[in-house]
């Protein structure tokens, strides 16, 4: 019965916490005595540290101000694109082709392998050949879209990650892009005690903010 009910102000706590607070403006409003909406204060601050204590402790005070103002600058972004296409709109076309090619190379040889595997040891070398190509150049557009979120000129989001649950989805400060790392093919980015999950990038619509395009690579 217990656990019951403590499942039950866990569930709905968000609301209970608003209604102790609505209760409290309420109060002040309309009571003369001081001490019920004083009450009423203390009791959905209690809540709300209990409730959200973990993410009180995690978060970081010393960042607020960057965070703040990527979130800010970031408000106008009309799509999200996860890092691995965002890499192909906001990257060197050469490398992309590259990418591309290697792993359609992959994937005929997979093909292959299943139709006939009389040549399975060539097939291997030639696919773990295209493997490599394929890894070199995602690090290369994860160094060049680390550029660009480092300098401001794309943002992005994830699930904050902590012993390996994922937190609710979260602009990623530009001042953090310089102690993590991203990881295309897996829409990561991890460093210094943060991990985050689920990438997407976009770009701002601020003419003074902008990535170089494709083109000016070539």
């Amino acid at each position: 019965m217990n656990s019951q009910i403590a499942n039950l102000i866990s569930r709905y706590a968000g609301w209970i916490i608003i209604l102790f607070w609505a209760a409290a403006a309420f109060t002040a409003l309309v009571a003369s005595n001081a001490v019920i909406p004083l009450i009423f204060i203390a009791v959905a601050a209690i809540l709300t540290v209990v409730r959200y204590r973990t993410d009180i402790k995690n978060f970081d005070f010393w960042a607020f101000d960057e965070w703040a103002r990527t979130r800010y600058d970031a408000f106008g972004i009309a799509e999200w694109h996860p890092v691995y296409h965002a890499s192909e709109m906001y990257c060197r076309h050469d490398i992309v082709r590259a990418r591309n090619d290697a792993a359609a190379q992959m994937n005929s040889i997979m093909m292959e392998l299943l139709k006939d595997r009389s040549h399975a040891s060539t097939l291997h070398a030639d696919y773990d050949a295209a493997q490599v190509r394929y890894n070199q150049c995602n690090a290369a557009l994860a160094r060049e879209l680390l550029t660009y979120l480092r300098r401001g000129d794309l943002f992005a989001k994830g699930l904050l990650s902590r012993n390996g649950e994922a937190k609710s989805e979260r602009i990623i400060p530009t001042a953090r892009w310089r102690v993590i790392e991203l990881d295309i093919s897996k829409a990561t980015a991890s460093g210094e005690g943060w991990s985050y999950v689920g990438i997407v990038a976009g770009r701002p619509n601020k003419p003074a903010k902008k990535a170089a395009t494709p083109d000016q690579h070539e």
